[in-house]
């Protein structure tokens, strides 16, 4: 029946028609082919993507174990570093950039080096002048201070950080603290001072405070022979009193002369500034002083330190004498104790004695605790100096704030809980030398 129903049709067409199904046949094949070859090569290129991926992902790993490799050895390393752009960003800080410098990298990372710190003198950061100037710094000794107001001594290098065509795109700064190591030397020399003195105390105590009893000893006898309307006694017992006086230097500077031995046992600050501020009462008492009130304002955490309670009471004690000595015309004494976060992570117990006084000139701050420094007529310029030598043997600070004609503040800063005292501070007071304590 097809046979019939093609055979039908013309001969030319049926010939026609038998090349158009040989041609699509072949098209068909072709294309079949072509179909074939293109999944081949899809399953190649998949092949060769799954291979690609493999590699990245083993680069990608291998990046990362690289990445956290440096992290954990930027992490490490006792010196502090800091990396910026060229626009002064900062890209890097690692953990000792944020001990030595008291920032959180999380809080830093991002921002301008210049909020970050300056240099004492008022000059840019060493990591911004590098860039500036296109060139490296090595072992750079400098002074900065924080924007929360740390000052530290740092030793910087800074090396340049370019790209593949010497381009420079950052700085890196590489530093370490020399504040520690500075307040090392310093304590050092006083050390060695100290043993001067000491020799010299030791030969002042045995050629002078011998003959110094002997004319003490003989003025009181002589004393004796003089009725109390002749002149003659008035100018003994003025014999008297200087060979006390200067017994008493001599006392003075032995105390000074001889390390500290602390005594160290828990006590409130609040306990010891009571006992301080009893035996002040008393004095004013005894004196007749009436003008000036007493203020306590202690802070809310009553810290319990490990410290010489008779030590830090003869500080207070001599420090609120001296300002109630300011106060000629009657004022105010405050005592308060408040917190603050300190270098370690306990933070320090701060100590304030306020005084409404004459206050101190700018001059005389900077002086009052170097030995032998006085502006009293019958000082000798040791008291302060044993005060500041008792509160540095507790791995304290002390300093002053002052102001002609509003008065003055000393502050103490002792660490909470802190068993770092200095091995230098071992001899022993006796405590009869306490007298020594009294300001020059």
């Amino acid at each position: 029946m097809k046979n019939i129903a093609v055979n039908k049709y013309p001969k030319k067409f049926r010939n026609e028609l038998a090349t158009a199904f040989e041609q699509f046949n072949l098209y068909t094949l072709r294309l079949e082919e072509a179909y074939n070859k293109l999944q081949s090569r899809v399953k190649e290129i998949d092949k060769e993507m799954e291979d690609t991926n493999a590699r990245l992902k083993d680069k990608v790993q291998e990046l990362d174990s690289l990445t956290k490799y440096l992290n954990s050895l930027l992490g490490s390393i006792h010196s502090g570093v800091i990396a910026i752009n060229v626009k002064g960003e900062i890209t890097t800080f690692n953990t000792a950039a944020e001990e030595i410098l008291s920032f959180s990298g999380s809080c830093v990372v991002g921002g301008n080096i210049a909020c970050l710190y300056e240099n004492a003198d008022g000059g840019e950061s060493l990591l911004t002048e590098a860039i500036k100037k296109g060139q490296n710094f090595i072992n750079v000794e400098r002074k900065i201070k924080t924007s929360q107001g740390l000052t530290r001594m740092l030793e910087s290098s800074v090396s340049l950080i370019k790209d593949s065509q010497d381009n420079i795109i950052g700085a890196v700064e590489v530093f370490k603290d020399l504040s520690k190591i500075r307040d090392l030397e310093m304590r050092l020399r006083k050390a060695d001072k100290l043993a001067a003195i000491g020799a010299m105390a030791a030969s002042i105590a045995h050629e002078i405070r011998n003959p110094l009893n002997g004319i003490e000893g003989f003025s009181a006898l002589l004393a004796r022979d003089f009725e109390d309307s002749d002149p003659r006694k008035k100018l003994v017992k003025n014999i008297i009193q200087g060979t006390k006086n200067l017994n008493k230097t001599v006392t003075e500077l032995l105390v000074f002369a001889r390390p500290v031995r602390l005594s160290l046992m828990n006590s409130r600050i609040s306990e010891i500034l009571d006992r301080t501020l009893f035996f002040i009462k008393e004095d004013m008492n005894r004196n007749g002083i009436d003008t000036i009130s007493i203020h306590k304002e202690y802070g809310a955490d009553d810290y319990c330190l490990k410290c010489d309670a008779e030590k830090l009471q003869q500080v207070f004690l001599n420090l609120c004498l001296n300002a109630i000595q300011s106060m000629t015309c009657g004022g105010h004494l405050t005592v308060f104790t408040r917190t603050l976060k300190g270098e370690n992570d306990n933070g320090v117990v701060q100590i304030g004695i306020k005084d409404t006084g004459v206050g101190i000139k700018k001059e005389v701050v900077r002086k009052m605790f170097d030995l032998f420094f006085t502006t009293k007529q019958d000082g000798t310029g040791i008291g302060l100096a044993i005060v500041n030598k008792i509160v540095e043997a507790h791995n304290g600070k002390i300093f002053v704030e002052s102001e002609e004609g509003k008065g003055t503040t000393f502050y103490i800063n002792l660490p909470i809980n802190s068993h770092d005292y200095m091995d230098s501070y071992s001899a022993f007071i006796p405590e009869e030398e306490a007298l020594a304590m009294q300001f020059a």
